[in-house]
């Protein structure tokens, strides 16, 4: 069952990606991409303004294709397949099948989380409101560095804060060598733990399956690496006239527990109209599953 609780973590944590940042932001190498110039000073508004209007432009992904490979201590385990759909502010939505018998059902609406997971006879049902979640009440079991917040960043539909208070006091690393800009910033998580977060972009402009977004990371205050992902491959697709990338292959890794998977996310729709009653059939907390146990008073939760 931990293997599941991890599995909630990856789909969190993967990343937003762009394309063709450099060019609608005026960011980029001083000499031309693939001379080894020296990469252009930034400053981190243009990272978070860069985010945010990808955000704007990418408003829902729906009935998405996915399929999850995973290594534990590295011994393999069975692939899991899957649909995702989510849509801004917070609703998400993932279910999945291994061949062996087991299923997930993990989910967010604009009350509440869900996730429900069954490996042979065991299951698990457990959900908390996000109010809950967001004061400490709720924690994930095994004090997981998992915010369901993070969900939609990974599909870039997350708003960050401007720069400047009460927002995170960001900052830019440039690296000429690596080719890379990292945004990143001090924070806490739900259960109190300080923590500092990384988005790295390519410094030079991405192009085809190339994420402009490579990678997310959280470290703790000594600089250890607690989790990443790494955006192996990515899909850029038309919105309107403008344009989405999504990821498409990440791979995500755990230092701690020494676990990594790979997720694959192909056949996507991107800005789909939902009608009510679309939104309730993707994102009303399941009722097949019986009352799921509530994270924060660890008591069933009512219909």
């Amino acid at each position: 069952m931990n293997n599941v609780r991890l599995f909630l973590v990856a789909l969190a944590l993967s990343p937003a990606v762009g394309c063709e940042w450099m060019k609608s932001q005026g960011i980029g190498p001083i000499k031309p991409a693939g001379k080894g110039g020296e990469l252009a000073q930034v400053a981190p508004e243009q990272l978070v303004k860069y985010l945010n209007d990808g955000a704007d432009r990418f408003q829902s992904i729906t009935d998405a294709d996915v399929r999850v490979t995973a290594r534990d201590h590295n011994i393999p385990m069975p692939p899991l397949r899957g649909g995702l759909t989510a849509s801004q502010p917070r609703n998400f939505r993932m279910v999945g099948d291994a061949m062996v018998a087991a299923k997930v059902d993990l989910g967010s609406n604009d009350q509440q989380f869900w996730v429900y997971a069954k490996v042979t006879a065991k299951e698990m049902f457990v959900a908390a409101s996000h109010t809950d979640f967001n004061e400490g009440r709720a924690k994930i079991p095994g004090d997981l560095p998992f915010e369901p917040e993070w969900v939609m960043q990974a599909f870039g539909m997350a708003h960050f804060p401007p720069a400047g208070a009460p927002a995170p006091d960001y900052k830019v690393k440039v690296d000429s060598k690596a080719r890379t800009y990292t945004l990143y910033w001090n924070a806490v998580t739900p259960n109190k733990v300080p923590v500092i977060k990384e988005v790295v972009f390519d410094g030079d402009a991405a192009a085809g399956n190339k994420p402009q977004v490579k990678k997310h990371a959280v470290y703790n205050m000594k600089n250890k690496l607690i989790c990443s992902a790494e955006i192996k491959e990515a899909k850029t697709v038309p919105v309107g006239d403008s344009v989405v990338q999504y990821p498409t292959k990440v791979l995500l890794r755990w230092e701690e527990q020494k676990f990594e998977m790979e997720l694959e996310i192909s056949n996507a729709k991107i800005n789909q109209p939902l009608s009510p009653t679309d939104v309730q059939k993707y994102f009303a907390r399941p009722t097949q599953y019986g009352q799921p146990v509530d994270l924060a008073r660890y008591d069933l939760l009512p219909k």
